[in-house]
């Protein structure tokens, strides 16, 4: 019985090779851990020859010590390269599991159960098996790597054609169809072919782990830097959910494309591919991509909080003054440069400001530009989070609601300024965010 069960499961192994030749449905094994292939032969067909082998080798002997160490080894082996798959791409294949838990199941009950049979049931049994081995050998020889198909037809490799642009938000540079090396298509099923000497191509896959930490990274650059998303090594319904991935990680609505599986030079996902020399080069993991593709870092960032009154109004115009402003290696930074003076000409408002009266006493007076202070202060946290060197910096005589003491920056035109001095190796972009009743400032090394 044990021989049949390994008869069984190298007739499967021949099925799910035909309509999966390249390798594991679940992409886990051909996708990231890269385990098509042994020695150019497809998995699919060495597991058929294995249980083939096994299933030819258990019916016609009595049961025996070598025979079991065959078995066992298999399972074991399987087991190993299971769990090298999932060590690596963090997910393991379903179909994969469940034959690697039918043979160490067949190679325990193969030491356990009795050797009862009738002994003319081996020999005809034996005919069989051995025809089914030395089928699946054979076809590990002239097939080695899967290219018959199902209903005996050989798969094409891709080949470049006549090509129109996609109808997308950022439709692609496209190649002459001579110089099209690789051909993708766009989720309504338009081919077009990626002129990556224009601009780079990510490579990922819905399934994989480690490739929303490489889409996180693409939406920290400008929509016109951002290179071409591919979407690779699809199974059934990727295409679709495809969409909805990329909206996880802040690329809702970004233009993406469709390949069965990236270009030969790529080893995994997530992968950067861009033609240089002569060449097209790779690069993979999300740091090694943003690095390539010259992502900004965050430095430093602060949050404070702007309830909205009139010193809102008047802290966010100032924000809108700052943001984007570019700060050069060791240049400094003036705010009241940055911002101006406090006018109602300029948008201002009468807010309410910290000032010392003509007795020499603190108080909150109205004042033209009152709430321009939380601007600033959100400013300090920033690049005090960020390491900077302050250049000029002064504080509230009285407590402010928005800061600790000791931690705010009061700012009065054109006398009491905030001035930072980038100290780093490259420029720093000052970003500003206002929502929700709180004001947000990051500083981006560029």
């Amino acid at each position: 019985m044990i021989g049949v069960i390994y008869l069984l499961l190298s007739l499967a192994a021949i099925m799910f090779w035909l309509f999966e030749p390249s390798g594991c449905f679940s992409g886990s094994c051909s996708g990231y851990a890269q385990l098509d292939y042994l020695l150019d032969r497809p998995w699919w067909l060495w597991g058929a020859v294995f249980y083939a082998m096994a299933g030819a080798i258990c019916l016609p002997l009595p049961k025996n010590r070598v025979t079991g160490a065959i078995l066992a080894a298999g399972a074991l082996f399987h087991a190993g390269l299971i769990w090298y798959g999932y060590t690596v791409a963090g997910s393991m294949c379903p179909v994969c599991w469940k034959f690697v838990t039918m043979g160490a199941l067949l190679a325990a009950f193969y030491w356990i159960l009795s050797d009862r049979r009738p002994l003319w049931a081996s020999y005809v049994s034996a005919g069989p098996a051995r025809a089914l081995a030395v089928i699946a050998v054979a076809l590990l020889l002239i097939n080695p790597q899967g290219q018959i198909q199902a209903g005996g037809q050989a798969a094409e490799s891709p080949k470049a054609v006549p090509l129109k642009t996609a109808q997308t938000k950022r439709a692609p540079e496209v190649a002459e169809a001579a110089e099209c090396f690789f051909p993708v298509s766009t989720p309504d099923g338009t081919q077009v072919c990626l002129d990556m000497r224009q601009r780079p191509a990510l490579f990922f896959a819905v399934w994989c782990p480690h490739c929303p930490e490489a889409l996180k990274e693409v939406t920290k650059l400008d929509p016109e830097k951002r290179p071409y998303i591919v979407v690779t090594y699809l199974r059934d319904g990727e295409a679709e959910k495809a969409r909805d991935k990329l909206a996880e990680n802040g690329l809702a609505g970004e233009a993406y494309y469709l390949a069965q599986s990236p270009p030969p030079e790529a080893q995994g996902v997530p992968t950067l591919a861009w033609w240089e020399d002569g060449g097209l080069k790779c690069v993979e993991g999300a740091e090694a991509i943003a690095e390539k593709l010259n992502v900004p870092g965050l430095l430093g960032s602060a949050e404070i909080p702007n309830p909205p009154d009139a010193g809102a109004r008047n802290a966010e115009l100032a924000a809108s003054m700052i943001n984007g402003t570019v700060v050069q290696p060791g240049e400094v930074f003036s705010f009241n440069r940055a911002v101006g003076p406090r006018t109602v000409s300029r948008g201002f408002v009468e807010g309410r400001s910290v000032v010392e009266n003509v007795y020499g006493e603190i108080e909150v007076v109205p004042d033209v530009g009152g709430g321009v202070c939380r601007t600033s202060t959100a400013l300090l946290l920033a690049v005090q989070d960020a390491g900077m060197e302050m250049v000029e910096h002064h504080s509230h005589s009285l407590p402010v609601s928005y800061a600790e003491p000791g931690k705010d920056a009061a700012v009065a035109w054109p006398y009491w300024d905030l001035e930072f001095r980038n100290t780093a190796a490259k420029p720093v972009k000052i970003v500003v965010v206002s929502e929700d009743g709180k004001l947000r400032i990051e500083l981006w090394l560029q």
